[in-house]
């Protein structure tokens, strides 16, 4: 037998070694630490400034995607050239209307005018359940202003979704907030219609022409960034300048009617500006630019359109007779300042919009010499970086000279 204090005792206490509680604890403290440690890292916060803006693009995709998947709704980057600035512009769900249970809507109620009213019948296509239905252009359902509506610091424009079904082959409102915007039916054939959205004196009219007695998907978005119409996913922008604004909202209700129609699910948004990139001695170049004109900042000034040409438009427009500013191809006297990355409500890049993987392009001068860098945003929300020799519209110099 040994006594407590013995010496084999004693060497038992000391052999003890650490308990559950102790292992976990000091593994807690590492897991923390560790990522404190990639957090710091990971933001992007040093590094060489390509591979740092970079990174920082990368993170805000990640932002971008998890706001569009979690909240089921469409998101977009947008990409100012001119102040080499990344923007990630959100939408913030103020209301919904499924009218299933009448007209309200939490504290929200809306008012029903001239004929509407909220019907489920066999008789009617509906989208789901019950819809609100606008009989004849004098029918209509407002939605009052609130207070809960009020959006402060990084409020930015407006979004409204509904599912929309026209029943009436006549031009006339579809959807308005006071002066902020206007949704109407700006053509008419015997059996379809064709909207068109209007705001701060920029409108579009989209080219989807929407078939009568069929359920359709509308989606408008108005910010300082853009004016955009989605038909059934399909988008349409409306060029805009660059001292546009929207409207203010506040203090106006959202109006449905003045066309006959059906209209379900009815959602409105803020969009925000949930976080902004600016690129520190890093710079955007467009397709086609001289690198080293853009690089030592002689090419601001061809940055003049602030929307994105239409799908499968060329990024620039034919040249007006006179030479265009230095760093553009031949022939070339525009280029857009913002370009939009549309995210659909699952977090991939809009295939409405984007066919494909986007590249866009990133100069920066370190230590006399121009680097430059690809970065590919792609379908699945992947975002990757790599650093080039020679952009794809250069050509590079021969090396055995001009007698190889």
């Amino acid at each position: 037998m040994h006594m407590p204090g013995s010496p084999t005792a004693s060497y038992r206490v000391l052999r003890r070694g650490f308990s559950l509680l102790e292992l976990l604890a000091v593994i807690s403290i590492l897991v923390v630490a560790m990522l404190v440690f990639v957090t710091v890292l990971g933001s992007g916060s040093a590094g060489p400034p390509l591979e740092r803006s970079s990174v920082q693009l990368s993170t805000m995709v990640a932002n971008i995607r998890q706001n569009a998947s979690v909240r089921k709704v469409h998101s977009e980057l947008v990409l100012d050239y001119v102040n080499d600035r990344a923007v990630a512009l959100a939408r913030r769900r103020l209301i919904t209307f499924a009218f299933e249970d009448d007209v309200a809507s939490g504290n929200i109620i809306g008012r029903r005018a001239g004929g509407a009213e909220v019907l489920a019948s066999r008789w009617m296509n509906l989208r789901d359940g019950k819809c609100l239905d606008l009989p004849t252009p004098q029918a209509s359902f407002t939605l009052p202003w609130n207070e809960t509506f009020e959006v402060t610091g990084d409020y930015e424009g407006l979004a409204v979704a509904f599912d929309y079904c026209p029943t009436g082959a006549s031009t006339g409102n579809v959807a308005t907030m006071g002066s902020a915007f206007a949704v109407t039916v700006a053509a008419a054939r015997p059996d379809s219609v064709q909207l068109a959205l209007a705001c701060g004196g920029a409108s579009v009219q989209s080219a989807t022409w929407l078939a009568l007695y069929r359920w359709h998907t509308v989606e408008v978005a108005v910010s300082r960034y853009g004016v955009h119409l989605y038909i059934d996913g399909r988008l349409d922008s409306a060029p805009i300048k660059s001292s546009f604004t929207v409207p203010s909202a506040v203090g106006s209700d959202l109006r449905i009617g003045g066309t006959s129609c059906r209209v379900d699910n009815l959602e409105l948004f803020t969009l925000v500006s949930s976080q902004t990139l600016q690129l520190e001695g890093v710079q955007f170049i467009a397709e086609g630019v001289d690198p080293v004109t853009e690089g030592t900042g002689g090419a601001e000034d061809i940055y003049r359109d602030l929307t994105q040409p239409p799908t499968n438009a060329p990024v620039t427009g034919p040249g007006s007779g006179t030479p265009g500013p230095p760093g553009l191809p031949p022939g070339m006297d525009l280029l857009p300042a913002l370009v939009h990355l549309y995210y659909d409500s699952s977090g991939k890049l809009d295939p409405a919009r984007h066919a494909g993987a986007v590249d866009i392009y990133l100069v920066h001068y370190e230590d006399g010499t121009l680097r430059r860098m690809r970065v590919r945003f792609h379908p699945l929300g992947a975002v990757t970086a790599d650093e080039l020799d020679y952009f794809p519209w250069e050509t590079p110099p021969n090396p055995l000279g001009d007698a190889g």
